[in-house]
């Protein structure tokens, strides 16, 4: 009876997909188009990632789970240092972690409602960069304003900045309300606090929104869809592929819900319920049986597996990967043994100078400064004149850029030893003069 059912399913939802397709493939831009921005004969030109990478990757683990700061401390010396550990060397990636400022003792460990040396580390970390995301408010049922406010001000009295902000599982405090569903940006509620919280300093917000598409910030194209298949596990990967096929069909058709999905971009500009705007992200995850079983710590070793790492590589995307590290279905190490091998083979692809690997606050905010970045140029005298005059951010306002929030970006230039940059009439006086990349040509980084 049941393959009855799923035959006739098929013979029904078959030829809509096929009309769609036509409907939708009609909006799809051919993988070539991205390549001229590779392939470009400008003189001078603005280089996607820094040098000299082709690609960009976070992992943006969510803190459920992690209930010992011991775990948590384990999990992060790995990550991000070199050190001899008890699953070996750490691989010494720029990794970021979350925290929650409420949750229960026996679900994770918390700012306020774990001991004290808990709300220490968290400071410690946040200030060094590697924790740089906020999980919601927490693990609170009967949440409030006042907690959002108290929870600010330890923020602002410790001197702690914290930019990204990301859902958690129906929690009330959370921002979005048609996939992780909270009324946290509803001005009617007792729970509002959105106002406070995006005021501190929160400038991208994670709604629940999660592809299996390879690398995002590239256009959709056919391939987008058949590279979600794997031959070995063929019925669930085609199911996969179907989904995200029907997310885009549905964006295209003007679902507000999937809308990332049609552009297949890292980060949009949305509008929160009470007005405010915000840069919305969006997380992958291509796990073979799904997102509910593909956010762990066991399971990120198919995630970022070397055949996705070539396909990113390939397309050239940005991509942020969604986990949960201190998920890890009870193995005895801290990090389970193919997820150890999955990231020392991460590490080689960062060393190589393949794929760039930094925290999810530092990606996110290259990939808005570059896409807004304003520059010009000049020939003269012999010497090439790069001029940057602003960041155009149409969320928080244009703005003279620092050199911090210059790092990386990386210009095509004829001639390195002949090329200077300035920023507001100052001249970056330490420029990183780099060789030819993969596609043969030269070019200068802010360090």
């Amino acid at each position: 009876m049941k393959s009855i059912y799923s035959t006739i399913s098929i013979c029904i939802t078959l030829p809509i997909l096929l009309l769609s397709a036509f409907f939708v493939l009609s909006h799809v831009t051919m993988r070539q188009e991205y390549l001229l921005e590779y392939d470009t004969k400008a003189e001078v030109a603005l280089r996607k990632f820094p040098y000299p990478y082709r690609a960009a990757l976070s992992i943006c683990s969510d803190i459920d789970n992690t209930e010992t700061l011991e775990e948590f401390l384990a999990i992060n010396t790995f990550l991000n240092t070199t050190e001899m550990t008890s699953m070996g060397r750490g691989v010494g990636l720029d990794i970021g972690n979350s925290f929650f400022f409420f949750a229960p003792r026996s679900e994770a460990i918390s700012y306020f409602n774990s001991p004290p040396e808990v709300a220490e580390c968290i400071r410690k970390y946040i200030k060094s960069e590697q924790i740089d995301t906020l999980h919601s408010y927490g693990e609170k049922e009967d949440f409030t304003r006042a907690n959002a406010v108290s929870s600010i001000k330890e923020l602002k009295d410790s001197d702690l900045k914290i930019d990204v902000w990301v859902d958690h599982t129906r929690t009330p405090d959370n921002f979005g309300d048609d996939v992780t569903f909270g009324t946290g940006d509803q001005p009617d509620t007792k729970t509002y606090h959105a106002d406070l919280t995006v005021d501190y300093g929160i400038k991208f917000v994670w709604l629940g929104r999660i592809t299996t598409i390879t690398g995002q910030s590239v256009p959709i194209t056919s391939r987008s869809f058949t590279g979600i298949y794997d031959p070995d596990h063929p019925i669930e990967s085609v199911r996969n592929i179907v989904k995200e096929f029907g997310k885009h069909v549905l964006a295209v058709f003007g679902n507000d819900k999937y809308e990332m999905h049609r552009k297949n971009d890292l980060v949009k500009i949305s509008t929160l319920d009470d007005g405010q705007k915000v840069y919305e992200f969006m997380r992958f995850d291509n796990f073979w049986r799904g997102v509910a079983e593909g956010g762990n710590s066991k399971n990120l070793a198919y995630t970022i597996s070397k055949k996705t790492l070539e396909k990113l590589k390939g397309n050239g995307g940005f991509m942020v990967v969604y986990t949960h590290l201190g998920q890890r279905n009870n193995p005895p190490e801290y990090i389970p043994k193919e997820t150890q091998a999955a990231l020392r083979n991460l590490a080689e692809e960062f060393r190589r100078g393949d794929i760039y690997i930094t925290t999810t606050s530092k990606l996110l905010n290259y990939c808005v400064n570059h896409r807004y970045l304003k520059w010009s140029y000049e020939t003269k005298d012999g010497e090439t004149i790069i001029t940057i005059e602003k960041i155009d951010d149409p969320v928080s306002g244009s703005y003279i850029p620092s050199l911090q929030q210059l790092r990386g970006i990386t210009f095509y230039v004829p001639d390195t030893e002949t090329t200077r940059i300035f920023v507001n009439n100052g001249e970056v006086t330490k420029v990183k003069k780099n060789g030819p990349d993969f596609m043969g040509r030269k070019s200068v980084t802010i360090p």
